[in-house]
């Protein structure tokens, strides 16, 4: 159970990212003028089902340390691999608690919080609960994009949010 939820999180980590130049609908996070609105464009492409709408918010290079694995990644085919791995469990339910955002100057932003969802685990949904640290920077384009993200599961016992 615990590889499991692991796995989940790991691919939720993927969910907050920027597509490649040159693929995909980045229209939402184009469309992204401040930080608030990039978060927010980041929540609802969890709630897509989409892989891809996941995707558009990465920068191209951007580095992720997954629950999974200990080496941070900033390998755009693994983290791609992993969010449609993830859509796959059809997560739902998509709850965003703790909510800090912190603009540290004109372009560039953290974002940090807790997030809970169910996901098809094996034969049932369950929830599943992560925090996560995202960092944020206005691209040259003006898009708001995520450079950087952690994700940890929460400590045992933890009450669910």
């Amino acid at each position: 159970m615990y590889r499991i939820l692991c796995g989940a999180l790991l691919l939720l980590s993927a969910c907050d990212v920027q597509k490649k130049p040159g693929g995909g609908d980045d229209t939402a996070a184009a469309a992204a003028a401040t930080p608030e609105e990039a978060v927010a464009a980041v929540e609802q492409s969890w709630r897509s089902g989409s892989a891809e709408a996941a995707m558009a918010h990465y920068a191209p290079d951007a580095v992720v340390f997954s629950t999974q694995t200990l080496p941070p990644t900033r390998d755009r085919n693994v983290v791609t691999r992993e969010t449609a791995d993830f859509m796959a469990m059809k997560p739902a339910d998509f709850t965003v608690t703790e909510r800090n955002l912190q603009k540290l100057d004109e372009d560039s932003a953290i974002s940090s919080g807790i997030v809970a969802f169910t996901a098809e685990v094996g034969p049932a949904r369950q929830m599943l609960r992560a925090r996560f640290t995202q960092a944020l920077q206005r691209q040259e384009d003006g898009r708001w994009l995520i450079v950087h993200e952690h994700m940890s599961l929460p400590p045992p016992g933890a009450p669910l949010p």
